[in-house]
């Protein structure tokens, strides 16, 4: 990829990791009974606005400015102490709940990059990107749909079996990508500056 699209990939990744955890709060917020913190909920929005923001701009010029860069620079850093902190929930205890809001957390992180790849695609040309994620948008609207299911099982502390086989293969992806998301996400540094670290092609998060 040339530096600018290296520079865009850090925006995607880090707008889908943005609602990584915008899901995974707002669901444990849910199923707990009570509403997401609101400095928090401020935290995240703000940092998603910044994003849509920057995208919109570098959509246009097809180039992430250097004072867009230096915006983004803080979202990056808030990103490698918040996806490990995700990364860091407890599963193992029997908590349906928590792996609930975990596994669907991932799923729509997928669902947010797949959109972040296409658009990027668009913006630069590359119609292969945007025809592999095409294919894989029936597949993620079913992901989808499940991940809401098991949300919902978690608030009805109700969890039929189809529901806990769903959730158990949401966990076990997102576990499984764990080493390639924290790379992506320690990688945004690099990429905003234009150089080397993992590309949308090698997303292998199971769920797309």
């Amino acid at each position: 990829m040339t530096p600018e699209e290296h520079r865009f990939n850090a925006l995607v990744l880090a707008f889908a990791n943005l609602q990584r955890l915008m899901v995974f709060h707002n669901a444990v917020a849910l199923i707990e009974g009570r509403e997401l913190n609101p400095d928090l909920r401020e935290q995240l929005t703000s940092k998603m606005d910044l994003l849509n923001e920057v995208v919109e701009r570098s959509s246009q010029s097809r180039a992430v400015s250097e004072t867009d860069v230096d915006l983004v620079r803080p979202v990056a850093s808030y990103l490698e102490q918040e996806i490990r902190a995700y990364y860091d929930t407890e599963l193992d205890g029997g908590d349906l709940g928590a792996q609930a809001a975990f596994g669907a957390a991932a799923v729509f992180a997928a669902s947010y990059l797949g959109d972040g790849i296409m658009h990027m695609g668009r913006v630069f040309g590359h119609d292969d990107w945007v025809d592999r994620e095409m294919q894989d948008k029936p597949n993620l609207a079913i992901l989808l749909n499940q991940a809401n299911g098991t949300v919902g099982s978690a608030v009805r502390s109700d969890f039929p079996p189809e529901m806990r086989g769903y959730i158990d293969h949401h966990v076990r992806v997102a576990l499984g990508d764990r080493d390639l998301v924290m790379a992506q996400v320690d990688g945004l540094t690099t990429m905003l500056d234009g150089r080397v670290a993992p590309r949308p092609s090698e997303r292998r998060d199971g769920l797309g």
